[in-house]
């Protein structure tokens, strides 16, 4: 099929506009560049007032902490403990909701994160949830069908019992988030990872940060938070199809945005103007089907590619997952617990597929800085405590994809491990009980 496009001679442009620049700026802004600043100034000023509606319509909603008491599991239960709470990371999947421009622009409309936390007070651990209350009777019947003899008791936000600013006289912090290295549509180890095939004994990944938690003394508070962004799996679907078709060295159409389309228009326009046209024509050259390209895939890549096509098979959010230590000066020690964060999420870690780092570059506390170290860390142990305490998705690093199996391995209810009595403080009359009618499964 013959067709035409427009390229712009960047040559022709030089040789009429080389001497004298602003004439050429000036040329390209009265011949359509001026479409592009408008397109540009419109997006800005669009962007502002999305910030404004929607920090009005989030004064309004109201949220809510729960915590959950889990019954000790039996040791049999090891991995199906893990799958249960798969199994609840599907159901939360529900709490997105269509927002139509109407809603998103004139009502200030945006989808609602649940925020999965594990926090240890002077060595006192508790896991939580915190959602948007009118997401919680979802919440709390996702948790009871798996766990039907689970407490959920709604508490104060611990967050805010510590400064929200620094630097403070008496306190200290340090915080990062993690971020991918490489494609998020590659998948981390999960939890079948962990289980021996012969034994089939299974090594808790979360234990050793739970251990890590439980040491920590008077003054001293560690808390661990993943964001789960409930989303359309459009997005997620099609650009794992991509990464799957490069990886079997498949070729890749990329089509323009409407934005990209809109941007060039002015510089196509004056490839027109300079007669600069050419004709384009799809042809195809003979290559390897793809079934014969698959195999000359050596075995680790085809295992990557099942491995992305498992990923993209399950329901995905976008995440985000934080770390934070904070403590009384006095007490304040580093090393004992960072270490210990960082190493849990190494666990998932792999070469060849996903891994996740600390950023130092621009949220993280980093010792590498040169210029104004104190007062830029400072700066950033503020911001990151106010996006912690608004559990927020949508600003500091991007967000990335993870699947029910993936958020499950990284946050889970521990089987090996006794978790201590919580000093959070409870609201009195909270505590839920399962429904009535609820079936619960008999016992060996």
């Amino acid at each position: 099929m013959n067709g035409f496009s427009f390229n712009f001679d960047i040559n022709a442009f030089l040789l009429a506009f080389g001497n004298n620049p602003i004439q050429g700026i000036w040329f390209i802004f009265i011949h359509g560049g001026w479409i592009v600043f408008l397109i540009l100034f419109f997006l800005a000023l669009s962007q502002i007032w999305l910030v404004h509606v929607q920090t009005k319509a989030a004064k309004k909603k109201k949220y809510v902490v729960l915590a959950i008491d889990i019954p000790k599991l039996k040791e049999k239960d090891k991995m199906q403990a893990v799958r249960s709470v798969e199994n609840i990371f599907a159901h939360l999947a529900g709490a997105h909701s269509s927002i139509n421009w109407r809603e998103e622009w004139f009502q200030g409309a945006f989808q609602d994160p649940i925020a999965f936390e594990i926090v240890s007070i002077n060595g006192q651990i508790q896991f939580l949830i915190r959602c948007l209350d009118k997401v919680r009777d979802l919440v709390e019947s996702s948790i009871f069908a798996q766990y039907p003899e689970v407490e959920i008791t709604e508490v104060e936000d611990y967050s805010l019992h510590v400064p929200g600013s620094f630097p403070n006289k008496d306190w200290d912090m340090w915080g990062t988030e993690m971020v991918p290295v490489t494609n998020d549509c590659y998948p981390l180890k999960t939890y079948p990872d962990f289980e021996d095939k012969m034994s089939s004994e299974f090594k808790d990944p979360i234990a050793v940060l739970l251990e890590a938690f439980s040491r920590l003394g008077p003054g001293e508070q560690a808390w661990f938070q993943i964001i789960a962004l409930p989303i359309a799996q459009n997005d997620f679907v099609k650009k794992s199809s991509v990464l799957v078709k490069k990886l079997k060295g498949e070729k890749i159409e990329s089509k323009p945005s409407t934005i990209e389309k809109i941007l060039l228009a002015p510089f196509n326009f004056l490839a027109f103007l300079f007669g600069n046209t050419g004709s384009s024509s799809s042809s195809s050259s003979s290559s390897s089907s793809g079934t014969d390209k698959m195999l000359l895939l050596t075995p680790g890549e085809r295992k990557i590619i099942e491995a992305v096509e498992n990923k993209a098979s399950k329901i995905a959010y976008l995440s985000k997952i934080r770390f934070v230590y904070v403590a009384k000066k006095k007490v304040f020690k580093k090393p004992k617990i960072v270490s210990s964060m960082i190493g849990f999420i190494k666990q998932m870690n792999t070469n060849n597929m996903l891994a996740l780092k600390p950023d130092l570059k621009h949220i993280g506390m980093s010792n590498s800085i040169i210029f104004f170290k104190d007062k830029r860390n400072n700066s950033r142990k503020s911001n990151l405590m106010s996006y912690y305490r608004g559990r927020s998705a949508g600003w500091a690093m991007p967000p990335f994809f993870l699947n029910t199996e993936e958020l499950a391995t990284l946050w889970h209810f521990p089987h090996t491990f006794q978790v201590k009595t919580s000093t959070l403080k409870k609201k009195s009359m909270k505590t839920l009980a399962p429904p009535i009618d609820l079936p619960f499964a008999e016992n060996d």
